[in-house]
């Protein structure tokens, strides 16, 4: 099942806007704060918190 769960996200990853990815990237793989994800960015942390929150519901909204 964790197999099949692991595609799942990948594939809900993949289908999210550029600046989405950047900062799934950038915030859980690279390990990034979201202060230095905002300044990776140009952006604001703020911009990046909201933009997070944003994400988690498009996925959870696409994994269910």
């Amino acid at each position: 099942m964790l197999f099949l769960e692991h595609i799942a996200l990948s594939q809900a990853i993949s289908a999210l806007p550029p600046l989405w990815r950047k900062i799934i990237v950038l915030r859980y793989m690279k390990e990034y704060s979201q202060q230095e994800t905002a300044v990776a960015l140009g952006l604001t942390q703020v911009k990046v918190s909201r933009e997070e929150k944003k994400i988690f519901a498009t996925l959870k909204k696409e994994l269910l």
